[in-house]
Order: structure tokens, then sequence, then C-alpha cells
């Protein structure tokens, strides 16, 4: 097997007094996968790389090769959380962990085949885990279950560098490679998501009363919103990250100098937060969004009267203004896939609409004529954005290959911001359903709802790109 090593956040950070700082907690690793025995041809590899059909998958209790209390939690930990992430996806059917217990965890030579048969498995994802130093070595098996071809792999990886501080971080990179290898798919149990949150907010000076005080922070967190860590530190106002298509880049806005501006983090490495929109006229600037290449950043900002949009390169230079519609505001811009476009909301028909142009500016056209906010294009060519009028919302989404607005939420509470998945199969958003603002994910086709955060409220959720 090819190894997978796509480019991650390779040091925790947090941007304290304006500068970026490195956090305690471990990271994800970027590890190197090996192939573990030989993979076999068959009819049930057939079955089981056919997107028409979705694999009965057990994931039994891995094995912990020592005595070891500490190994193993780490490996249920990792059982769990895999298949979590493969649920998640609803490539597979994932029989319930609850379901097996009865099933003895055996080395791969001795799974007891019927006893999965039973339970109507095509195949089981048998691992094991050791210790090797410092590090976990954690081998990893898809076995076939049923018939003739009873007993032969589908995959097979050795993961000799996974850490026993980070054992979530092992389970997402086995997802998103059973998922790419098996069923040719782009998972995204690696990625984060970047958010706003008052969770740990403080007072900001000269705000009036303790309710309207409180500082928002930027976050990321794992896709499910597991390990949750703060990025700013400035006991101000800061909202609307956005991820560079890299994944190491975060932009966002803040009120820390007064008015709001743009600031980019490189996460990867310490330093200053660049202010690519700042100008030698006090203006403000906000909804920043990274072109596809990474090289450019649109934002709005009134800095012309009204709120028109910009474009400017990564290092703060080539500004240039390209809407212009002086008696409406027009905001909220994103990046078509392949760079071409933008869309963005626009009143200039007397309230917030969906409008497509080319980059430069020019094509305006609008797309959608309902009331209308923070629009997100996806890599599948669909836009997803807030709709109506309030004082509730709902996240639908327009898709280009079928015309029209199709509503995603149910009306509960109000859903807004969302923000799609890297491989468009899934959308975040925030909604009010459980009382405060929290994040939530969706997938497209408006189902399986999931709760991501719990503390604080939450806002402006940006889901990480997968990096080539």
């Amino acid at each position: 097997m090819k190894a997978r090593l796509p480019l991650r956040v390779t040091a925790a950070v947090a941007v304290l007094g304006g500068t970026v700082v490195a956090l305690a907690r471990p990271n994800d690793v970027a590890l190197s996968p090996v192939p573990l025995g030989q993979n076999q041809q068959s009819e049930v590899t057939i079955v089981m790389s056919n997107p028409a059909y979705h694999p009965r998958v057990g994931v039994p209790d891995f094995l912990s090769t020592t005595n070891d209390a500490e190994l193993a939690t780490i490996s249920r930990t990792i059982a769990d959380v895999l298949w979590r992430d493969l649920q998640f996806e609803r490539e597979f059917y994932m029989i319930p962990r609850a379901s097996s217990t009865s099933i003895p965890s055996t080395p791969p030579e001795a799974i007891p085949y019927e006893r999965w048969a039973e339970l109507g498995a095509d195949a089981v994802l048998h691992g094991s885990v050791s210790r090797n130093g410092a590090d976990l070595v954690v081998d990893i098996r898809l076995i076939t279950v049923k018939g003739d071809a009873r007993g032969r792999q589908t995959f097979g990886a050795r993961y000799p560098n996974c850490r026993a501080q980070n054992p979530r971080g092992c389970a997402h990179a086995i997802a998103d490679d059973v998922h790419k290898q098996v069923r040719g798919l782009d998972g995204v149990a690696r990625t984060k998501i970047a958010f706003a949150s008052d969770r740990h907010g403080s007072r900001v000076a000269g705000r009036p009363s303790q309710t309207a005080a409180a500082s928002k922070e930027i976050y990321i967190s794992d896709y499910d919103g597991a390990n949750p860590m703060r990025v700013t530190v400035n006991g101000s106002l800061n909202c609307c990250p956005a991820w560079s298509a890299a994944g190491n880049l975060l932009s966002y806005v803040s009120w820390q100098s007064g008015l709001p501006d743009i600031y980019v983090a490189n996460l990867a490495q310490p330093g200053r937060p660049a202010r690519p929109t700042a100008s030698n006229v006090a203006t403000s600037n906000w909804t920043p969004a990274w072109s596809p290449d990474g090289t450019r950043l649109a934002f709005a900002s009134p800095r012309s009267g009204n709120v028109e949009i910009y474009v400017v390169n990564r290092d703060g230079t080539g500004l240039q203004n390209i809407t212009n519609s002086p008696s409406s505001d027009d905001g909220a811009p994103t990046w078509s896939p392949n760079g071409a476009q933008i869309a963005f909301t626009s009143n200039r028909a007397g309230v917030n609409q969906l409008y497509i142009m080319n980059a430069t500016g020019t094509g305006v056209q609008r797309i959608v004529s309902e009331q209308v906010d923070r629009p997100t294009w996806s890599s599948l060519n669909f836009i997803a954005f807030t709709v109506g009028a309030g004082p509730g919302h709902d996240v639908a989404i327009y898709d280009f290959a079928n015309p029209g607005v199709k509503v995603l939420t149910d009306g509960v509470g109000s859903n807004e911001s969302p923000a799609v998945a890297p491989n468009g199969r899934h959308i975040a958003f925030v909604t009010t359903r459980w009382g405060r603002q929290h994040i939530a994910t969706i997938d497209r086709t408006g189902e399986n709802l999931r709760q991501v955060t719990e503390a604080g409220n939450n806002t402006y959720p940006n889901w990480q790109p997968i990096s080539r």
C-alpha cells in the first residue's frame, strides 16, 4: 500500500499577545504506514469496493501484546474511534461494537469466522497494538469473513510511529487510509474544524456589561469536536476563521486593534500573525476567504463607503476592488473550486441574495432570490448557505448540477453559517436547537445530524481542507 501523507498541523499553537506560541498538548503526527501482508483479489474484494454496496464490517477489541493496562486502554480507544470514523462516512455498515462484545479477540489466524458471520459481517477489521520504545506499532488487517474468500485480506498496513499520547490521531489516520484504499474516498477523519467560542470568555475592557463583554476566541478541534484547542488568547472579539488550502494557515477576524481586521496565523511555526488587509486608513475588514491555490484572500470592507468585496495577495500586495455597487452592500465571498469565480451576498435587490461573478468582478449574476447569508462553495460544485429572513434560519444548498434551493435542516432552532467538508459529503453549521449556539454536522443529504461542540456558544465553523 502506498503511504498517504497529507500535510497536517505539525505544532499546536496559540496566538498570545499577538504572537503565535506553542501549546503543550501533543498534536497529530504524519504517520508512515507500511504494507502488512499481501492484499488478495476476490469476489469479496469487488464487493468491498463496489460503491453501490455498503459492506458490513465488524471491529473487535484490538489485541495488546502485553499485560499492560495503559496499552489495553489505548487499544480500546483506537478501536472505538476508528469505528466512529468509519461510521461517519457511511461507506460501510458498521456492526455495533456492543453487538460483538461476546466474540473473543484473537490473533488474525484464529478469528472465529462463524461468530462474525452470524452477525452478518462481510469482513472484520482486525487490529493489534504493541510498544516500540516511546511509540506504538499498530497492525491493521481487513479480513473477509464469508464464503470461499474467508480469511482473505483486502487491506493491511502497519503504523509504526503512532503516539501513546494521541491514539485518536492514529485511529483517524487508519480510517482515512481504509476509506481511500478500499472505497476510493477521501475521508475527513484527520481534518480539523475551526470556530469562534466564548467558552473561556473574559471581560473585554470598555464594554458596558458582563453579558455583552465576553470575549470570543478562535478554537480548533478534531472534526468530531474532540481535542479542542484555543488558538487566540487576546481577550478580544475574534470570529470568522478560514483555513488556507494547505491547511497550515488560519485567517480570522479580530477586534484587538479596535476595528475588525484580518489576521493570518501560520500554525506550523511561531511568529506574529500577518495582517494582509491592514491599511493606513482606519477601516474594517472581515469575512476572509482563501483562494483554492492559497495565494489570495477575498474579503469584505467598507473602505470605499459602502461594503464591497476586495481581493488581496497573501502578502498584502495587489489589492483589488472587484465589486462596484455604491448603493448596496456586498459581502461574504467564497471561491469556486477552480478559483475562477466568487459567490457572494448582496442587498442590491433589497435583501441579501446570492450572486456569483468571475474572480475579476465581471459577469455578475443572481442565482438565489431568497434571503441568504454566509455561502460556502463546495468542492463538489454546490453552494451551502443560510436561508430565511429570521428570526429562525435554515441551512440550504444550491447545486449547479440540479439548480434550485434544497433546505437541509429541519427548522428546529436557528441553523446558519454552513461550512462544507473538504470531500463535499458533510456540512458543519451553527444551531441553537440544544439551547446555546453549538456546532453540528449533517450529511449533504440532510441526514445524520451530530453535535460537535458542548461548551459555551460557538459560531463561524470552517472545515480544514485535505492537503494533497
